[in-house]
């Protein structure tokens, strides 16, 4: 082995900042399992600031450059057994693979060639929008809103009230970028995540035509580790419903720069496996798997952390006493799985405006396909949308108000 010299040659100094940015991964993941809540929030890229300045990374092998995913904007239990409005929660029937088709029998289901038929992953909330969805009255199916009588006009009001119900169920569409903020260049790969806005007035409608346009005008790729670009991210203060938040005023690209000038931290950013999955994980409660966590929540009894009292932080599980004690036991012991331990990221507290009958239909809500059919469609679509409720686009996701940093998050 080579000795190394006084000043270092400029190979050597790479060999040590190579090792030392290897030291570095695997003290990372040598640790705790579990990523603690400074850990999660390192990950996530929330502009608050006047200006923000971030970098897309390139995409990984066999991923899409800005990628989709789904997840349930829903009401929640809190500390003091409160309700929250806007938990943002993992949908596993539209994010994971899909599933063996059960029958009555509890065997697979399979066609007539004999393989399995896959169907969505379960997921309680997706069952609660198309049950509630189901009670629609199915006899004013077809018939024009001008043609109905009164008797059918009250239903059609009934019905809009049912899918405006059911949608606050349903999963909604989220856009994610893999990327990295200058701000805080040590915290590494971060993910910028940010709904869809059906009114084409969000943050990937501001973000797109700027992409396009770097790329015709500077013939480069704004994703390049060498030709790529900052964007710069202007926001302003806006109100809504006495609410005051900010809000993406403009995108900008600040012109060709490479990922780094030092390229051993490129390519630690480059190399980085991490992936939005890692950070926007299902929720879940100690003893209580995500499945039967979305039960509770689609039933209003999810469990949840109780520090309102700091001298008795405890778990809370409605009507499963078994799980609460088993909870709290551990925490007695020492050997607790915290609340930081179990409330995920993905459990964003985002305020945005409700979603009514009057800004959505069904067409525009996801891609998911389901046999439940909407029978106030028609109906609905030759009614013109008399509220336009202002779409704002917070720092977490497009409508989420919030005057401090991160206070989206139920830490």
């Amino acid at each position: 082995m080579s000795d190394l010299n006084v000043n270092g040659s400029p190979n050597e100094l790479d060999d040590i900042k190579r090792m030392f940015s290897d030291y570095q991964k695997k003290s990372q993941t040598q640790g705790s399992k579990r990523k603690s809540r400074e850990e999660i929030l390192a990950k996530y890229f929330v502009p608050r600031k006047t200006k923000e300045t971030f970098r897309i990374l390139p995409p990984k092998p066999g991923r899409k450059r800005i990628e989709e995913a789904f997840f349930h904007v829903v009401p929640t239990l809190t500390a003091g057994g409160k309700k929250r409005h806007g938990t943002v929660i993992y949908c596993p029937a539209h994010n994971d693979p899909k599933v063996p088709k059960m029958g009555l029998d509890g065997k697979p289901v399979t066609d007539q060639n004999g393989n399995p038929v896959l169907v969505p992953a379960p997921c309680p909330l997706c069952a609660k929008h198309k049950k509630i969805l189901a009670t629609q009255d199915q006899s004013i199916k077809g018939i024009k809103k001008e043609k109905m009588n009164e008797t059918q006009l009250a239903i059609n009001e009934k019905n809009k009230k049912i899918f405006a119900e059911a949608n606050g169920w349903e999963a909604k569409k989220f856009y994610i970028l893999r990327g990295i903020d200058r701000g805080v260049e040590k915290d590494g790969v971060k993910f910028w995540r940010f709904k869809h806005n059906y009114k084409n007035q969000g943050t990937l409608d501001k973000l797109l035509p700027v992409l396009e346009q770097y790329t015709a005008t500077q013939k480069a790729d704004y994703a390049s580790a060498t030709d790529g670009t900052d964007l710069s991210i202007l926001m302003t203060d806006s109100e809504f419903n006495g609410h005051v938040y900010k809000a993406i005023s403009a995108i900008l690209f600040n012109g060709k720069s490479p990922l780094h000038g030092d390229s051993i931290m490129a390519r630690s950013w480059l190399e980085d496996d991490i992936t939005w999955r890692d950070i926007f994980k299902p929720k879940q409660a100690p003893g209580m798997p995500p499945y039967e966590f979305l039960e509770a929540v689609a039933n209003g009894t999810n469990p949840y952390w109780d520090d309102i009292d700091q001298n008795n932080k405890h778990w809370v599980f409605p009507g499963r006493p078994d799980l609460e004690e088993a909870a709290n036991t551990r925490n007695r012991n020492l050997d607790a799985d915290s609340e930081e331990d179990f409330e995920q990221a993905s459990d964003l507290d985002e305020e945005y405006p409700r979603v009514t009958i009057s800004n959505i239909t069904e067409s525009k809500v996801g891609t998911y396909q389901d046999d439940v059919v909407n029978v106030g469609a028609a109906a609905l679509a030759a009614t013109p949308n008399t509220v336009q409720s202002p779409e704002p686009q917070s720092s977490a996701s497009d409508g989420a108000p919030g005057s401090g940093d991160y206070e989206d998050l139920p830490f």
